[in-house]
């Protein structure tokens, strides 16, 4: 009995030595830490580049020549430094050229500003009330002249009646003797005809000679103006035709003269003339005469419808001329806008001119040097010496303070704001530079920001790239975590606790879940809520997968 209790002891101890050996290989190997009271840090690191703060661009004379240059693309340059010296001889005919299209330019202004004057003209309107002033005068006159013309009428249609009824009632012996007076009268126009022809003619003439005579003596001197004898034979030539014309007009008055005297012999001879002849010459006549005053009287009439209706149509024109010296008008402030519009730009123009003759003169004047206006770091020359300077070449000037600037994540970006530190470190050196934060620039798509930050003056290296640093606290929480501490599942953020457990072969080690609430955290620590305390050992890492309720053993703190 003793030796069985012995060997059973002795094989108990060998299974106990087996099961020490297998947990060491099959049970994790956990290392652990502990939270405490503290604050989260951030550390947000990247690289950046040195930009300027204000670029000023100097430019430069199109088609000159660099002849040296003194200051290169990095170097800094004081107020009064000269950057680069241009050739003399182009500068000089560049003046010369720019004074010339300065003067050009003035001529051409001063010629639109002529052309662009208003001048004082007689308008449509203007024309137009002067024609209906007019016609209202002329049909004031018309109506006149019908009022007249009735009143004629009347009185003469009345003795038209007087001298039929005086006519109608005569005896032959008055027919007669009213026929032997007619014919003395007719006889007595025929011989003043005559006589008018002959003193006409005369007059003619005497006109005729006096115009030769005048003619002649200007031929009989010696030298006589051309342009004298062409009037005087002009004047020979117009009498002439007017002696023609006199003779002709007083010809038909003797011819008519003489027919009417002719009939009235015809009447006087005729022996069958009797009463009942005479009273129908009177009517015929009586009827005639009032036919002829109906005729004037109507035609007065037409000629008051005319004018009345000339005076329509003046009142017409007088709208449409309005219409028109409208159109005029919108045409004519157009032009004037368009001419005022053509100085104002004439004159931009001229100013450009006047200020690129400065600019060359004042070259000139400092022997072609081109030289900064204030402290600046030469940002861009791309000239060579002895080159032609095109149309977009200029010095690029940067002013002012330098700017870092740099592309960080979405989620560092939420954590920077103006006025926090970054420290800088250039590749190789061991010296820091100190920049603030001006500004970020959010609205990036492409899930970076643009982080800027101001430096120093005088400090950092245009264009050259930098590491950057910027560490960054929160306020103090109760409880802060290691961020390896920290796990999520699809329940939601928790720890694993490790916790002593007794059992038949001993005390051993479990990892005990613990469900927290966190508050905040970065990428080192993270601040957390719930059953952690300062005393509570967390699992941070194992050599193997860990879930809760699993045996845990090698902790390490």
């Amino acid at each position: 009995m003793k030796r069985f209790t012995v060997g059973f002891l002795i094989v108990m101890v060998i299974f106990t030595f087996l099961s020490r050996a297998l947990d060491s290989v099959t049970i994790a190997r956990v290392q652990t830490g502990y939270g405490k009271q503290g604050s989260v840090s951030y550390r947000i690191t990247g690289e950046g580049t040195f930009e300027a703060d204000r670029l000023s661009y100097r430019p430069l004379p199109e088609g000159m020549r660099v002849d040296t240059i003194l200051a290169r693309p990095g170097d800094v340059v004081q107020a009064g430094d000269t950057i680069l010296t241009l050739q003399m001889e182009p500068l000089q005919e560049k003046r010369e050229e720019l004074a010339v299209a300065l003067r050009q330019a003035e001529l051409a202004l001063e010629q639109e500003r002529l052309s662009g004057r208003e001048i004082p003209r007689v308008t449509q309107e203007m024309l137009a009330l002067q024609q209906m002033e007019v016609d209202q005068r002329a049909l004031e006159l018309g109506r006149q002249d019908l009022a007249d013309a009735q009143e004629d009428y009347d009185q003469n249609v009345e003795a038209l009646r007087l001298e039929y009824d005086r006519l109608a009632g005569r005896s032959e012996d008055e027919i007669r003797q009213d026929a032997k007076e007619a014919l003395k009268s007719a006889r007595r126009v025929y011989d003043a005809a005559k006589l008018d022809r002959d003193s006409a003619v005369k007059r003619a003439e005497r006109e005729v000679r006096e115009k030769q005579k005048k003619l002649d003596r200007l031929n009989a001197q010696e030298d006589p103006s051309e342009e004298a004898v062409a009037d005087a034979e002009e004047a020979l030539a117009a009498a002439e035709e007017d002696l023609e014309l006199v003779k002709e007009e007083q010809d038909i008055l003797v011819e008519e003269a003489k027919a009417s005297l002719r009939s009235a012999e015809e009447d006087y001879d005729d022996r069958s003339y009797n009463t009942l002849k005479a009273q129908e010459d009177c009517k015929k006549a009586y009827e005639d005469g009032v036919k002829a005053e109906d005729e004037k009287l109507a035609q007065a009439q037409r000629r008051v419808l005319e004018l009345e209706e000339a005076l329509r149509q003046s009142g017409q024109n007088l709208e449409n001329a309005r219409i028109t010296d409208a159109g005029t008008r919108s045409e004519e402030e157009k032009t004037r806008e368009i001419s005022r519009l053509r100085q104002e730009s004439m004159e931009l123009d001229l100013e450009q001119k006047r200020r690129s003759l400065a600019k060359v003169e004042e070259l000139i004047s400092r022997e072609g040097a081109v030289t900064a206006v204030s402290r600046a770091v030469v940002a861009g020359l791309d000239l060579q010496e002895g080159g032609l300077i095109g149309a977009a070449d200029q010095i690029r000037l940067a002013e002012g303070r330098m700017l870092f600037q740099a592309q960080v994540d979405k989620e560092d970006a939420a954590l920077l704001a103006q006025g926090q530190r970054m420290s800088l470190k250039r590749t190789g050196e061991a010296k820091e530079l100190n920049a603030v934060v001006e500004s970020v620039d959010r609205l990036s798509e492409d899930g970076k920001c643009t982080v800027s930050a101001s430096l120093a003056e005088g400090a950092g290296w245009l264009g050259e790239t930098c590491s950057f640093t910027v560490v960054l606290q929160s306020g103090v929480y109760p409880m802060v975590i290691p961020i390896e501490a920290l796990r999520e599942d699809t329940i939601g953020y928790f720890c694993l606790a490790v916790q002593p457990e007794k059992t038949i072969l001993g005390e051993e080690l479990t990892a005990v879940r613990v469900n927290v609430e966190v508050l905040e955290k970065s990428s080192t620590s993270a601040a957390v809520s719930g059953a952690v305390t300062s005393a509570t050992p967390l699992v941070l890492s194992s050599n193997k997968s860990v879930s809760p309720g699993d045996r845990v053993r090698g902790v390490t703190e």
